[in-house]
């Protein structure tokens, strides 16, 4: 099956051309969409809460009024070949503790996923969904998935996506949300894997007070391509938007990361920050940043700051001295670059497997 895919990520204003940072297109051949077996639902829910799996004659109830960061592209490709996803239900004033966990998990039978997946959290509610993808390390597969996030008055809906895939699976992670007066989205995504990473989010404030906090770290190696692209769009007023982003390249990797806070009129008194620290392990990399402030309102503070460069020669030198290798020094020191983000992932053997997968993969590496 061909796929061609086009004005990816794109910016929300362009800026010039030979940048090569308004938008990607994505051609490939991957394999026929079939029905995607390797999905269950948990057999045990909280009180409170609805999950049901989603089926394609949904997709026109789930299609709503929110936008999406990757693009129309991403999601009539979802649209159309959609064959797996979760509909996420929390009512009224109920706080569920644990978090909901759904494993996605491409193999030789189910190698092409195509997800939609929906949480909605009712006023006063808040809930955490984790979504992991995962497939064998050799398996020629693709994933496009696409979720969406409502969170009512004074609610909050924490998601978490952690992608591992293979080295031969083109991915695609887009997210749209909304946070009405009060509300709270929280975001984290550990993009690990993947032959071609695309992962973006595009976030409505539209109430007073409401809240959007994205956290992210990525790892490219070998030829990755990893390209991402978050948005906060502020309506309300006193609305509040964090951006964090740390990364860790090797090899002949590349990667693009457009940051936008885009304060809309009438949202006064507004507050946006964001950062991205990109660590190079390798002269023959490819790192590119966009971050973006937009303004249409005097009243508001917005911040953004990006770092891309070698490690630091003088911090190096200083673990060395404690009795480190350099290998073990630099190993630590991207460790410690990504530590702020894992730390945000709720499920501890999730985030003690990312470590270890972390660990493995600039073991193969730093140490030559």
């Amino acid at each position: 099956m061909q796929v061609n895919i086009k004005d990816i990520d794109r910016l929300p204003t362009s800026t010039w051309s030979w940048l090569g940072v308004n938008g990607e297109t994505l051609e490939t051949e991957i394999p026929d969409v079939t029905p995607f077996s390797a999905f269950s639902l948990p057999e045990h829910l909280p009180e409170g809460v609805k999950v049901s799996e989603v089926l394609k004659s949904d997709i026109v109830f789930l299609e709503g009024d929110i936008d999406t960061g990757a693009g129309p592209q991403v999601r009539d490709f979802v649209k159309a070949n959609h064959n797996a996803g979760v509909f996420v239900e929390v009512k009224p004033g109920v706080q569920v503790a644990e978090p909901l966990v759904f494993d996605y998990t491409l193999d030789a039978t189910n190698p092409v996923l195509a997800d939609e997946n929906t949480v909605i959290a009712e006023p006063g509610s808040s809930v955490t969904v984790v979504l992991r993808y995962t497939s064998a390390a050799d398996l020629n597969g693709f994933h496009a998935g696409l979720t969406r996030l409502y969170a009512k008055k004074d609610a909050k809906i924490t998601l978490v996506q952690v992608q591992v895939l293979g080295k031969n699976c083109p991915h695609f992670s887009d997210v749209g949300g909304t946070a009405f007066e009060d509300g709270r989205i929280e975001l984290t995504q550990a993009e690990l894997g993947g032959s071609r990473a695309y992962a973006a989010a595009k976030f409505k404030l539209t109430g007073d007070r409401s809240h959007t906090d994205i956290g992210s770290i990525y790892l490219g190696d070998g030829a990755r391509n990893i390209d991402i692209n978050y948005v906060a769009e502020h309506y309300g007023e006193k609305s509040v938007s964090e951006i964090l982003s740390r990364g860790a390249m090797l090899d002949k990797s590349q990667k693009i990361f457009r940051g936008t806070i885009d304060f809309k009129r009438g949202a006064a008194g507004s507050k946006g920050h964001e950062e991205e620290y990109a660590v190079l392990l390798s002269p023959k990399v490819r790192a590119r940043s966009a971050p973006l402030i937009l303004c249409d309102e005097e009243d508001v503070d917005g911040q953004h700051a990006a770092s891309t460069g070698r490690i630091d020669e003088n911090r190096l030198f200083y673990l060395m001295s404690r009795g480190l290798s350099e290998a073990d020094a630099r190993r630590l020191i991207v460790e410690a670059q990504f530590a702020p983000i894992l730390d945000r992932i709720p499920v501890a053997s999730i985030r003690n497997d990312l470590q270890n997968h972390i660990i493995g993969r600039l073991n193969e590496h730093v140490g030559e």
